[in-house]
C-alpha cells in the first residue's frame, strides 16, 4: 500500500512541477512580448488614423 501511495505522490509532484514550469514560461513570455504588443497597437492605431480621417 505504501508503494502505491509513494508512486501517486511522486506522479502528482511531477505534474505540479510541469505546471509550475509552464506558468513561469507563460508569465515570462507575456512580459517579454508586452512592449512589442504595445508598439504594434500604436503603429496600427497611427496607420488606421490615416484611413479614418482621410489625411495623408
Amino acid at each position: 500500500m505504501d508503494e502505491k501511495g509513494q508512486g501517486a505522490i511522486e506522479y502528482l509532484l511531477l505534474i505540479a512541477a510541469a505546471v509550475l514550469v509552464a506558468a513561469v514560461v507563460i508569465y515570462t513570455m507575456a512580459n517579454i512580448l508586452a512592449p512589442t504588443k504595445n508598439t504594434i497597437n500604436e503603429e496600427l492605431n497611427h496607420g488606421l488614423g490615416h484611413f479614418t480621417t482621410g489625411s495623408p
